[in-house]
């Protein structure tokens, strides 16, 4: 086998020990990679035959570069977010019209089981039922004459108003588990 394949070999073999070190600061990651570059240079300058034999003993004897991340520093675990009451709670009042849904968003916010996105999403989807309540409630008390149609939309988004935010965040608190 040609230099050209064997230096293949190390490059793929560092590759994919990058990619595993992906969790790693820049300069951990970099020192990692540079450490095992010289740990395989020096390996294969032992080695008495150099080629794709020797190149494939010395990476199988480093192992999986997943290994070898894992021994260096191993992956953070995944952050635990606690659901408890204040988020069910949440939930249920997203579902009472109005002040349910003020406080409703309130506990979003202070919950740490959601992340600031989920919590960007959820705060969103209960604002859009108050804005289109609230539009609908000041046009209707301006007007003198209103049809049952009217009324009748206005009482659906006064009933249902938080309901599509406490089903998202639902959703995204059962996901997690």
């Amino acid at each position: 086998m040609t230099t050209m394949q064997t230096d293949r070999l190390v490059d793929d073999y560092l590759s994919r020990l990058e990619a595993a070190a992906a969790h790693l600061q820049r300069s951990r990651r970099a020192e990692l990679i540079a450490e095992i570059r010289e740990h395989i240079e020096a390996a294969l300058r032992e080695e008495d035959a150099a080629g794709e034999v020797a190149v494939r003993n010395v990476l199988e004897r480093l192992g999986p570069p997943e290994e070898i991340v894992e021994a260096a520093e191993p992956a953070p675990e995944a952050e635990q977010r606690p659901t408890g009451k204040l988020e069910v709670a949440a939930m249920v009042t997203l579902v009472v019209p109005f002040i349910g849904w003020l406080f409703g968003i309130a506990m979003v916010l202070i919950s740490k089981a959601w992340s600031n996105r989920e919590k960007t999403i959820g705060t969103a989807l209960a604002l859009l039922a108050v804005v289109p309540f609230l539009t609908l409630a000041i046009v209707d008390s301006y007007s003198e004459s209103t049809s049952s149609t009217f009324e009748t939309l206005l009482f659906v988004l006064w009933v249902i108003g938080g309901l599509p935010s406490a089903v998202y965040l639902g959703l995204r608190l059962r996901r997690d588990r």
